[in-house]
């Protein structure tokens, strides 16, 4: 019983039961909507890339769908030549492949339990660190936003973006307690989960040029948290440390060279897919504000309100995030900003959620008791959206 009371005491229990009431809700009224409310005909079914690829619908099938069937794809037969599977990024999928060994090999069942796993993982993290450096009302207002936020469906299903926020946590509180070694470590998988990876090094040059942003046991200097400005002094143990990212870059061009012959197999994938995502569509402004005010639908793979509407509410944010904390600000501008300009929306809803800084900023505004009513109506507005989601996800429509 020792380890109950050890429980009990600890700080991150509750959002840890949280989370898992969340999971649990979540999966048990989607398996009562798919039993007795299916919602999908076998024509829609084939058109969708769904796993098991020749069979019919089944439980599995629901969870395993478009980017989820790709992924299990690559974890049971990987990489092949001029495949659209190619355009996903390798550590996720391996990272299944070798959990499958653990569950008899089915990869489903692996990547399923991964997801979740790895999931509640980062959220209990990010309520750790959101507390070490912007205090516990703050981190409490942050989960419910996160957890709110509509792409955080993607949390429960076989995608990458589980790993990628407990990595992205695990890289920024390494950095600000300047433990630069496994900075580097955690640096070197980011690139291998996910394009916005690569990313991780803007935050870690700011770091690395200008006084680190405050530890843990060090007090706030000011009312928004923002630590004093110096420059730093020359220290190749710390420079050494953005050869984390830029090796976990190298491998992934490696990793694709030994899988298909192709070290750009991947970008060259990306012509399977809508909008065709590439860095060059960043210097194609004329079409970006294009697509931006293009006739849309509710939600569409590339005329999507709502990804757009998410786009607006990241724009003011970036100045306060850029007066929360100018690391983050390094972050959050190419992670918010590239995946809209190089994709032109297409997936915006799932990418941004990756961008953590805006639901810490959004949390530090409303947290005043005169912002509350915001604050709960902003939660409702995107837990709605995020329901909506749901059902489309599960029903093989899109989702994000």
């Amino acid at each position: 019983m020792e380890w109950l009371l050890t429980f009990w005491k600890w700080p991150g229990r509750k959002v840890l039961l949280a989370v898992l009431a969340y999971k649990l809700v979540s999966f048990a009224s989607v398996f009562c909507a798919v039993e007795l409310f299916p919602s999908f005909n076998d024509s829609q079914y084939e058109r969708v890339i769904h796993w098991p690829r020749e069979a019919p619908p089944s439980l599995a099938a629901y969870f395993s769908t478009w980017d989820g069937a790709h992924y299990l794809f690559l974890s049971e037969v990987g990489y092949q030549k001029n495949s659209p599977s190619c355009a996903f990024y390798p550590l996720w999928p391996m990272l299944i492949r070798v959990a499958s060994h653990l569950t008899f090999h089915n990869h489903f069942l692996a990547g399923i339990l991964l997801a979740n796993l790895l999931s509640l993982i980062g959220i209990v993290l990010f309520h750790h660190f959101v507390t070490l450096y912007h205090g516990r009302e703050t981190a409490n207002l942050s989960v419910v936003l996160l957890l709110a936020f509509p792409g955080a469906l993607f949390f429960q299903f076989i995608y990458t973006e589980p790993l990628f926020f407990l990595l992205i946590t695990l890289f920024f509180m390494f950095l600000f307690q300047k433990k630069y070694f496994w900075v580097a470590v955690v640096g070197f998988f980011l690139p291998l989960t996910k394009a916005i990876g690569i990313f991780c090094i803007f935050p870690l040059l700011w770091q690395l040029l200008f006084e680190k942003p405050l530890t843990a046991d060090e007090k706030l200097e000011t009312s928004n948290h923002q630590p004093k400005i110096r420059h730093s002094t020359f220290d190749i143990r710390h420079w050494s440390s953005l050869l984390g990212p830029l090796l976990g870059y190298f491998c992934y061009f490696l990793f694709m060279y030994c899988a298909t012959g192709n070290p750009f197999a991947g970008f060259q994938a990306q012509r399977f897919y809508p909008n065709q995502p590439s860095i060059a569509n960043i210097f194609n402004l004329p079409r970006f504000f294009q697509t931006l005010f293009m006739p849309l639908e509710l939600h569409g793979m590339t005329d999507s309100v709502i990804d757009r509407g998410l786009f607006m509410l990241l724009l003011p944010c970036l100045y306060l995030i850029f007066k929360l904390n100018r690391a983050y600000f390094a972050y959050s501008v190419p992670v918010g900003l590239v995946p809209a300009m190089s994709s032109w929306f297409f997936s915006y809803n799932r990418n941004l959620m990756m961008c953590f800084p805006l639901f810490i900023v959004l949390a530090d505004i409303l947290k005043d008791r005169k912002m509350r009513f915001a604050f709960w109506y902003l939660v409702l507005l995107m837990g709605t959206i995020q329901v909506w989601f749901w059902w489309r996800h599960v029903n093989f429509q899109w989702a994000g």
